[in-house]
This record gives C-alpha cells, sequence and structure tokens, in this order.
C-alpha cells in the first residue's frame, strides 16, 4: 500500500460510526478521492482534524487492492473562517462551489488548474464585500463549466450562430436545455427560456470571461442574481443528464429577506 501525499480540501464527509466516516477530498495531484477516516471522529485521535474550507497537507495510503485508501496525516495549512459582514452568504456560496465541484469533477481525475482557482475563490469569498460576493459565484460557475469541457454560448446564438444584440428594454432569451442563449428568429414555440433582462444579460456575458478579481467588483444582489444561477444550474443539469440543484442555493433564498436587495 503506497504512501501519498498531496495538498487538498474536504468536498464531503459520510459518517460510519462514531469514530470514523468516509471523506472525499478534491486533490491538487489526484483530482478527487473518497478515503476512509478511521478513528478520524474520535477526540483521542492524535492527528490533524478533517475541517471545511480549510486547505491542508494530506497524506494517505492508496490502496491498489480495495476502492478506498486511508488517511494517515492531515496538516491544516490555512482556514477561511468568513468572519467578515455577511457571514451567512459567504458561507453559503462557499457551500454552493463545493457541492458544484463533488457533484461534477470525475473521481482520480486531476484538474490543477481549477484547485488552484477553487482555493483562490474562497479567499475571496473570505474577503470581499459582501455585495460582489453573488457575481463571484458565477464567474466561478462558469469558470467550472469551461474548466470542465462544457461551455454554454451567451454572446452567441446556439442555432445560427449570430451575435446576440442587446437592445432597449427587449429581454434575451436563454435556452438552458439547448446549450445556451437564442435570437429572435430563432426561438421556437413549446422550448423552455429563461428570460434575462438587458442588464442580467451583459453582466452574464461580462462574468464568463471575467477573473476572479474583475467579478469582485461587480455588485449583484441576492434578488437578482437567482436567474443566472438558474440558467447554469438547468444548463448543465441537461448537458450531464445529472439533478444539479443545490442545497445551499436553497438557503441562499432564506437570505434574501434579510439583506439588502
Amino acid at each position: 500500500m503506497a504512501l501519498d501525499k498531496t495538498e487538498a480540501i474536504v468536498l464531503k464527509a459520510y459518517n460510519w460510526s462514531e469514530s470514523s466516516r468516509t471523506v472525499v477530498f478534491f486533490s491538487k495531484e489526484f483530482g478527487k478521492i473518497a478515503l476512509f477516516d478511521k478513528g478520524g471522529r474520535s477526540i483521542k485521535s492524535k492527528r490533524g482534524k478533517v475541517m471545511p474550507f480549510a486547505p491542508l497537507e494530506l497524506t494517505f495510503y492508496n490502496s491498489e487492492k480495495e476502492t478506498t485508501g486511508y488517511i494517515s496525516d492531515i496538516e491544516i495549512h490555512e482556514l477561511f473562517s468568513f468572519e467578515k459582514e455577511g457571514t451567512l452568504g459567504r458561507l453559503a456560496y462557499a457551500s454552493a462551489a463545493t457541492e458544484l465541484i463533488q457533484k461534477l469533477l470525475a473521481e482520480e481525475q486531476p484538474q490543477r488548474q481549477l484547485y488552484t482557482y477553487f482555493i483562490n475563490y474562497l479567499k475571496q469569498i473570505d474577503s470581499v464585500d459582501k455585495q460582489f460576493i453573488p457575481a463571484l459565484f458565477i464567474a466561478f460557475f462558469l469558470r467550472l463549466l469551461s474548466l470542465l469541457g462544457y461551455h454554454p454560448s451567451i454572446s452567441y446564438c446556439i442555432v445560427c450562430n449570430s451575435e446576440i444584440k442587446v437592445g432597449g428594454q427587449t429581454p434575451i432569451l436563454f435556452g438552458a436545455d439547448n446549450g445556451g442563449s437564442v435570437c429572435n428568429t430563432c426561438q421556437k414555440a413549446g422550448d423552455y427560456y429563461i428570460s434575462l433582462s438587458p442588464e442580467m444579460f451583459k453582466i452574464f456575458v461580462a462574468l464568463q470571461t471575467a477573473s476572479l478579481q474583475e467579478a469582485a467588483t461587480v455588485p449583484i444582489g441576492l434578488s437578482k442574481v437567482t436567474l443566472l444561477q438558474e440558467a447554469l444550474i438547468r444548463f448543465i443539469s441537461s448537458q450531464t443528464q445529472t439533478d444539479c440543484g443545490l442545497k445551499s442555493l436553497a438557503f441562499i433564498e432564506k437570505l434574501k429577506n434579510s439583506t439588502n436587495k
């Protein structure tokens, strides 16, 4: 049984007993891996503790005969506490990004660029003004899709490939089930579309290519970002034939009444 070491962050944990569990990590060198955490839940455990939103150095035994290896040791490098104003929103959007990676990332396929991007996203969520957090999440969602080989067509019609023109107050229709935006000529009766205002469409286009630092300058209220989240969740659910609904976003909906819109 080989002993390996990598940078990693926790995606999810499944408890099996009062002392043990299986922990799913997103690691820099090995991608998504599930490891048995024997005795890790016990207060008597002498090694480092598994904590969410904490980049760590993970040492583990990688079994070739069994489907799950074993955690050997953990050393926390950094802990994102999200203690600035808007803690609940920060926590919810950090959790939503974690959920997406857990749902979409195939096991044991290294994604070093995505790993670094995810850690930088958490750093931004931990530090920026709360009004910029929704835009950060949309930018992260779009970059995640691109890095995993999915790329919704936002600026161009998914049917005829003509550039989507914004004029007046006419809404832009996003055909999530078909892969992207649809121009007026190519719209079909009976198809499902998400209607975006010209303002939200321009933000959607900008965030598809924005860096995290650029996204952290775009203020979008929680109530206004809902349609963009719905569009991307429906898009990737259709592309993967998987339910990509996010529990964290359901929690975010409850925050709307307690935040500035």
